[in-house]
């Protein structure tokens, strides 16, 4: 899958043009906008440069309408972040990277995280939103 993370114009523009076109099809296709969630996918043809690029971004994903699903738990892109002497950090031990993607995807208006850690995963969101509602 690592062979299709060509992006000719950008990542964030592919992703957005994929989208748009995918919603675009489930509307014709007689699906209520309203049951439509939105999910770059992160990890699938991607490298981690993409994934962080489309992080960076969600506030042009949320331009589309739909509410946004991400599924960043223990993902790779992750292990290479916290690299430890040349090894990517194992599986199991991303827990807390995924935390804190979880937190600030929820203080971005993510609508849902695909986790592996549930419980961890609603503390963070809990914080994020109560971060996000104590602004002015």
């Amino acid at each position: 899958m690592q062979q299709n993370a060509v992006y000719e114009t950008g990542v964030v523009k592919e992703v957005l043009v994929e989208l748009s076109e995918r919603k675009a099809a489930a509307i014709a296709a007689g699906v209520d906008p309203e049951r439509i969630v939105l999910d770059p996918g992160l990890g699938f043809a991607k490298e981690s440069e993409h994934n962080w690029e489309l992080l960076a971004s969600l506030d042009e994903l949320a331009t589309l309408g739909q509410p946004l699903l991400l599924g960043a738990s223990r993902k790779r892109f992750l292990g290479s972040l916290l690299n430890e002497q040349g090894n990517p950090r194992p599986v199991m031990e991303r827990d807390d990277a995924t935390l804190a993607v979880t937190a600030l995807a929820a203080a971005a208006g993510v609508w849902c995280v695909r986790v592996h850690d549930a419980r961890g995963n609603t503390d963070a969101v809990r914080v994020a939103s109560a971060w996000v509602e104590a602004k002015p």
